[in-house]
């Protein structure tokens, strides 16, 4: 049993690493203890976001997701399901209270999104993705280091607003080439941009005024997060250093005039030594 929740650990690692790699950067950097459960948190949401790639037909998506659905139940139970990533969140997730609900709510939104074709009605839309996904992460990792109070929770929904917001705007020409777009489509109708303008990959200065709207909500999102910094327990901090990425991708689109397919943006915009600089400087100072 200890050799399979070794290898199934293992193989968080690798699919964080291959599939998320800033999020990897800085969870190496956490706390031995707080390293596998955020680790794993991590897999878990990277092998869920590679389903539609790997999954082409809606019925096979649905049913691959209520396998999700079905298996992450049975971490909590005393049969996990023998899936790397199920084995070890029955063994560093489930047993820290409060965390079946967020991640059942991760695949729930997730499988909403996967069965839709059509870009956001809103950017309110935008919100409760990210509310559903980056900030349930979030909550997540809190519990992992035993924070639970709601300064933290607070900070960590404007915080994954900000995060999933801004990994939508950094994934615009990925998802156009699938023929998915995630810019609001109120935005785009006061704009006149029409779904053919993103799906071509074509940027316009209409284009850039909608992803503007969108960085400018996402950017607020992150302000307000750091503003509950004080009131936050130590140990929550750095669990909240996804904020890191996410100033730095906003701050390079508005240095590309909020063009979200500049070639500078679709490697992240920003080198990977002066990200790896800007988490140690934000941990040494106890800031996000």
């Amino acid at each position: 049993m200890a050799h399979n929740i070794r290898s199934a650990l293992g193989y968080c690692v690798n699919q964080v690493r291959s599939y998320d790699y800033n999020n990897y950067v800085w969870v190496i950097q956490l706390a031995k203890e707080l390293r596998v459960p955020v680790m794993v948190l991590r897999a878990f949401n990277a092998e869920l976001a590679q389903i539609p790639d790997n999954v082409k037909q809606e019925g096979l998506v649905q049913i691959r997701m209520q396998w999700w659905r079905d298996a992450v139940k049975s971490a909590f139970s005393d049969r996990p399901e023998p899936n790397p990533i199920i084995l070890a969140m029955h063994e560093a997730i489930a047993p820290l209270p409060n965390t079946q609900s967020h991640l059942l709510r991760i695949v729930s939104t997730l499988e909403k999104d996967f069965m839709k074709s059509q870009p956001p009605a809103s950017v309110l839309d935008l919100e409760q993705y990210a509310e559903g996904t980056s900030s349930q992460l979030l909550y997540l990792q809190g519990r992992a280091a035993g924070v639970e109070d709601a300064p933290f929770d607070h900070a960590a929904s404007h915080l994954g607003k900000a995060v999933g917001m801004a990994n939508l705007l950094r994934g615009t020409a990925y998802h156009a080439a699938r023929r998915r777009s995630y810019l609001p489509q109120d935005l785009c109708v006061r704009e006149g941009v029409a779904d053919e303008d993103v799906l071509r990959g074509q940027n316009s200065e209409h284009v850039s005024n909608v992803a503007f709207e969108v960085a400018k909500q996402a950017k607020g999102h992150l302000e307000e997060a750091r503003k509950l910094e004080p009131q936050l327990q130590k140990q929550a901090k750095p669990l909240l250093l996804p904020a890191v990425a996410t100033d730095l991708y906003l701050s390079a689109l508005e240095k590309q005039n909020f063009n979200v397919f500049a070639p500078q943006l679709q490697s992240g915009g920003f080198s990977p030594l002066w990200y790896q600089l800007q988490l140690k400087y934000n941990m040494f100072r106890g800031k996000f």
